[in-house]
């Protein structure tokens, strides 16, 4: 496992995502700094925050243009809409998916944006591929909601078709970067599927060794109870393919002693660590 601090522009990046995020949650795109270069694709621009209540009297924006995919990339489509209008002025943007009947959001943007990557689950083991049928609504300073501009179709293929007849070993890297202070710590995760199938679901589990306290984090659901950390996989960022990195990370709290933890499992397997 390595150990280490890392220079004033990975502090300052890890400072700003914990600074500037909260939990993720169901229906938000999220933006993370991560401490260093992944091989897969970065995440999507920040999600603003949209008005949820409706004032009158008020008059919806108008419909977007209809999306148009520029490129897939795994499980990640790049959409590119025409901008609505609105009198009060546009809040945001947000990427829905009808799912069951529901309206699902996937992605929420800027007011400005007219390009977004939206992050799509992967389609369930075994599947060979699965279309998503995506739309975007203008919400504006009020909290109105306009007209779903037309309906784009996504196709993400599955990494893996048919059950191996033998499941292989998960391997896997874990790599710790902490920066402390006094009283408090920033601290981001890397984890690394060095294996040839991907981790579906993934579960990062820990144990601190003296009293720190996870305060809130980013790019996972955190949880602990007494010294046990635990980082589940959030809704938009279920699977860890072959060969990429996943940055996670959090705030915390520490007594005086800050000392990393070297029992990382990721997926209940031991010592995947580097």
């Amino acid at each position: 496992m390595r150990k280490t601090t890392r220079t004033a522009s990975w502090i300052t990046a890890g400072l700003l995502a914990a600074a500037a995020l909260t939990l993720p949650t169901t229906g938000q795109a999220m933006a993370y700094t991560t401490p260093r270069p992944s091989p897969s694709p970065s995440v999507s621009p920040s999600a603003p925050t949209c008005p949820t209540t409706p004032t009158s009297p008020n008059t919806p924006p108008s419909a977007p243009g209809t999306p148009e995919v520029i490129g897939v990339y795994m499980n990640m489509a790049r959409l590119r809409w025409a901008p609505a209008t609105d009198d009060d002025g546009i809040a945001c943007y947000q990427v829905r998916e009808n799912r069951d009947g529901v309206a699902v959001t996937v992605a929420t943007f800027s007011s400005t944006a007219t390009l977004g990557d939206v992050y799509l689950p992967w389609p369930p083991y075994g599947v060979p591929s699965q279309i998503h049928e995506l739309y975007i609504v203008a919400v504006d300073t009020k909290g109105a909601t306009g007209p779903a501009s037309g309906t784009v179709s996504v196709k993400i293929v599955n990494d893996v078709v048919t059950s191996p007849s033998a499941s292989p070993r998960l391997t896997c890297r874990v790599e710790y970067y902490p920066f402390t202070w006094p009283g408090g710590m920033a601290v981001n995760i890397a984890l690394t599927n060095t294996g040839s199938t991907p981790i579906y679901n993934w579960k990062l589990d820990f144990n601190f060794t003296a009293g720190q306290q996870v305060t809130y984090g980013w790019v996972a659901i955190w949880s602990q109870t007494g010294a046990k950390v635990t980082a589940t996989a959030p809704p938009f960022v279920k699977d860890i393919a072959p060969g990429q990195t996943l940055n996670i990370g959090f705030n915390g709290t520490h007594s005086g002693t800050n000392p990393s933890p070297d029992d990382f499992r990721l997926n209940d397997t031991i010592g995947c660590t580097s």
